[in-house]
């Protein structure tokens, strides 16, 4: 009976011991990396010759929006304007400003920032990353066509030419691709494509690998990617072409979706690809069709996303505060946000 006795306390005593070992790693796991973990962050342009970009931050649950994060969190220091995009690597934010010529490098939990990149940008204007390097367009729509490639600390290390656009830039498959070709305008001011070229860089080499052709007449509305595809939208006033590209080999296939006039913009959330359209119509894409799901109220569609099962529509005004309208899959309006002067993007934090 005391050997029984002995064995069963021994056993309390190792089980209590686990059980609070695991409560301490639980304990450990659940610190917060800052107050801004688990939200969203919406980009805002500001004005084009005034300093007014900014961040705001929006909890997922709906309780808690914070306005103008970087000043708060920097001295009162000013972002800039023209606040393009953000890349995100580990747990730093690139916030990337076109007309001031830098990249902006701050925690994106605490929003303190680390670092600048200033060298050699000329209108930057989206961010990608692969094999600790940094892959930066470079855009003004007239001379500077081009992608700033930089080391892991962030110094210059080359820059690659195009022969008509630096747009929109993603990492897939352990490749880089980017948009080469977008639009131009007539002596009437009609929107005309430049071309339908998706380009590849092999970050092993940092050269060009690969230039991919798109089999349409449309122009280059939006580009993003998962871990294997890299997805281009085109359109025109009454058809929009959707193209999966298996990254690794850049094989594309073209669906049509001749029910969608105009497509916009593209998101992927939890999986699953959707679509907004200039008619402000949102769209799942499943196999080779697109769904119409529902219609957003905005005088402009800017900012398009999908974050945790609900959809993100910015409608900007340019010299004062900005709308956000917040939907569920359904179409139910949940939220409407003021936000800063020309909101342009929603990003998971």
């Amino acid at each position: 009976m005391k050997i029984s006795k002995l064995i069963a306390s021994a056993f309390a005593l190792t089980l209590l011991f686990n059980i609070s070992c695991r409560n301490e790693d639980n304990y450990e796991e659940a610190i917060p990396k800052g107050a801004y973990e688990n939200g969203i962050l919406i980009t805002n342009e500001g004005g084009f010759s005034t300093p007014t970009a900014s961040v705001s931050y929006f909890s997922n649950d709906f309780a808690k929006q914070e306005d103008n994060i970087f000043k708060t969190n920097n001295g009162n220091a000013v972002l800039g304007n023209v606040f393009q995009s953000v890349g995100f690597k580990g747990d730093l934010a690139y916030l990337v400003l076109n007309v001031p010529n830098k990249v902006e490098i701050v925690n994106r939990y605490t929003f303190k920032k680390t670092n600048s990149i200033t060298a050699n940008l000329s209108t930057p204007r989206y961010i990608a990353f692969a094999n600790n390097h940094t892959y930066i367009t470079n855009n003004d729509f007239f001379s500077v066509r081009k992608v700033n490639i930089y080391d892991n600390a962030d110094n210059f290390v080359k820059s690659i030419n195009f022969d008509r656009y630096a747009e929109r830039i993603t990492s897939s498959s352990n490749y880089i691709y980017i948009q080469t070709d977008g639009s131009t305008y007539d002596a009437s001011y009609n929107e005309l494509p430049t071309g339908h070229t998706i380009t590849r860089i092999n970050p092993l080499t940092n050269e060009v690998d690969k230039v991919i052709t798109l089999n349409d007449e449309f122009i280059i509305k939006d580009m993003t990617s998962d871990a294997n595809f890299v997805y281009v939208l085109t359109s025109n006033d009454s058809t929009s072409n959707f193209y999966k590209i298996a990254a690794s080999t850049g094989i594309a296939e073209k669906i049509s979706f001749e029910n969608v006039a105009g497509g916009l913009k593209l998101a992927i959330d939890q999986n699953k690809i959707y679509m907004i359209s200039s008619a402000k119509k949102v769209f799942n894409i499943t196999g080779n069709t697109a769904n119409e799901l529902f219609s957003v109220t905005a005088n402009n569609i800017y900012g398009f996303n999908v974050i945790n099962g609900n959809v993100f529509v910015a409608d900007p005004t340019f010299s004062s505060d900005s709308k956000t309208r917040i939907y569920s899959l359904t179409g139910t309006l949940l939220k409407t946000l003021t936000t800063g002067i020309g909101t342009n993007g929603f990003y998971k934090n």
